[in-house]
This record gives structure tokens, sequence and C-alpha cells, in this order.
């Protein structure tokens, strides 16, 4: 199958999922409550940070002016559907 006509299949079905999770009003809510304390692990192929938390990895968009170290402690958040980093 063309690669673009399965990623809009896949798009269209997680697109419906999300239309009706809306509509029963259910929430989505992350792994943990509030903010923790993560562990910066890198920089994926895609320019996604990575940070563990419990053994745990996550994929996050960075809130960071400086380069962090591998193991550097970070707070990890989560709202709307996005996992976010800050340090």
């Amino acid at each position: 199958m063309d690669a673009l006509v399965l990623a809009l299949e896949l798009n269209n079905a997680e697109r419906m999922v999300e239309l009706e999770r809306r509509e029963a009003g259910v929430k989505v809510t992350g792994d943990f409550e509030g903010s923790v304390t993560g562990y910066w692990v890198k920089l994926d192929e895609s320019g996604a940070g990575v940070v563990e938390y419990n053994g745990k990895y996550y994929k996050v968009k960075a809130l960071g002016f400086t380069s962090a170290s591998k193991g550097t402690e970070v707070e990890l958040s989560y709202a709307q559907g996005i996992y976010y980093a800050k340090f």
C-alpha cells in the first residue's frame, strides 16, 4: 500500500477516535499528575527530546534555552496530550 494512503488512513482513524473521546467527555490524562522530576536522555532523530521517568521514556517538547547533558534533572509535565520538559 502506498505510504501516503496508509498515513492518511491512520490519521483519519486517530481523528475519529479523538472525536468520539471528546463527544463522550472522556478526559485524557498523563502517566502522572502535576510535574515530576525526570532525567534528560537525548534528542532523537526527529528532534524531539527524550526524558526518563520511573524507568519509562517520554518523547517531549523541550522548554529550555540551554543544552542539557544526559542525566540532567528536568521538570516533566503533561498538558493537552503533550509531555514537556523544562530545564
